[in-house]
């Protein structure tokens, strides 16, 4: 095995499905690289891990300050993204590898990756835009306001290497997601991704792969096109390396995404045989059970559910955090919820719509 090497994803557990065919199609292709998978809800009595192809880190390994109200102050979507960097580090620290490809559990790899690991040979960190070719004015989704809010970068995929440069890029990232790894469109924060937009002018040593083969998806397809010929993938006459399938849902396979409006999956016939091998290996890998998996952290201890505007409070009065003590087994917190529920506020009630038209929305 190739211990230097390895490519990690980020899932709670009811995404098992998702990881499971992102492994193995890595595998395929580099079957002695590692693959780490961080599961950031408790997963006891659902996986073993002695049964995956891949090494399972446990979020309790990340040291990660305040745990439970880290855990309670973010929502699922914010939670898997505000741990990335402190996975990363942990991977490069503990694990002994010192090149490794961040992929999002959504994503299906279908050729090598080894000119990505070349690259960070010399250099430090690697990146994805979102876009090679601007959109068409037809008033169809996505569109430039998409990329203004998530950020020019795509971070369901990274690269990076063990460097002096890439550790201090990483505590400050981490340090930023820690607090601010948010889906607050009217406060400019978009998760992980915007952040990058930043680290650009910070950090030195920074690649940007603009290959059309590499994090091909729903905001890039309008200019991308597969083809497929005797088994092998290309877009736009390059190697198609992975896939993105951001906004795809196996239980409406007619759908490319819930994001986008400007073509359907029957207009585009060049991405129906993708789609459809896609759909068929998460079924076999059991989606159809474990998408029904709970979130170990969407209920408080008596099992009322924490919602997300109980969240947004709680991470809004940092001085209270204390007299909550664990924020799932407060009260004074399940009580409050309770309140908001009954009669949320107007404003509760508008940022709760802008939000859910922003989110993930790559």
């Amino acid at each position: 095995m190739t211990q230097h090497r390895a490519m990690c994803t980020i899932i709670a557990k009811n995404y098992l499905a998702f990881a499971r065919t992102l492994v193995q199609s890595f595998h395929a292709v580099h079957p002695n690289y590692r693959c780490f998978v961080l599961l950031i809800d408790d997963y006891d009595g659902f996986i073993n891990p002695a049964d995956e192809a891949f090494e399972i880190v446990s979020l309790h390994e990340l040291s990660i300050a305040d745990l439970p109200g880290f855990c309670f102050k973010y929502d699922i979507t914010e939670l898997s993204t505000a741990v990335k960097a402190a996975f990363l580090k942990h991977l490069l620290r503990e694990k002994g590898v010192s090149e490794i490809l961040y992929l999002d559990p959504d994503i299906l790899v279908t050729n090598s990756l080894d000119n990505l690991y070349q690259k960070l040979s010399t250099h430090d960190i690697l990146l994805t835009p979102h876009l090679d070719t601007d959109y068409p004015d037809d008033g169809e989704l996505p569109d430039d306001s998409h990329i203004m809010r998530s950020g020019v970068y795509n971070l369901g995929f990274i690269g990076i290497k063990d460097s002096p440069n890439t550790l201090r890029f990483l505590d400050w990232w981490d340090r930023k997601l820690y607090s601010k790894c948010l889906i607050e469109p009217t406060a400019a924060y978009f998760v992980d991704q915007k952040f990058i937009d930043i680290a650009q002018t910070l950090f030195d040593n920074i690649y940007v792969e603009r290959s059309v083969g590499y994090n091909v998806a729903y905001w890039n397809i309008h200019s991308r096109h597969i083809h497929n010929q005797n088994g092998k993938l290309s877009c736009n006459e390059v190697p198609l390396c992975f896939y993105h399938f951001s906004g795809y849902n196996p239980s409406t396979p007619d759908i490319i995404s819930r994001f986008i409006t400007r073509c359907s999956l029957s207009e585009r016939t060049d991405l129906q045989p993708l789609f459809a091998e896609y759909r068929k290996r998460l079924l076999e890998n059991g989606h159809e059970q474990i998408k029904h998996w709970s979130y170990s952290f969407g209920h408080f201890t008596t099992g009322e559910e924490v919602t997300n505007d109980i969240r947004i409070s709680y991470r809004n009065a940092p001085e209270r955090w204390r007299d909550y003590g664990n924020p799932f087994a407060s009260a004074e917190l399940r009580d409050q919820a309770a309140r908001m529920v009954k009669i949320p506020p107007f404003k509760t009630r508008l940022k709760r719509k802008v939000i859910s038209i922003c989110r993930n929305v790559a």
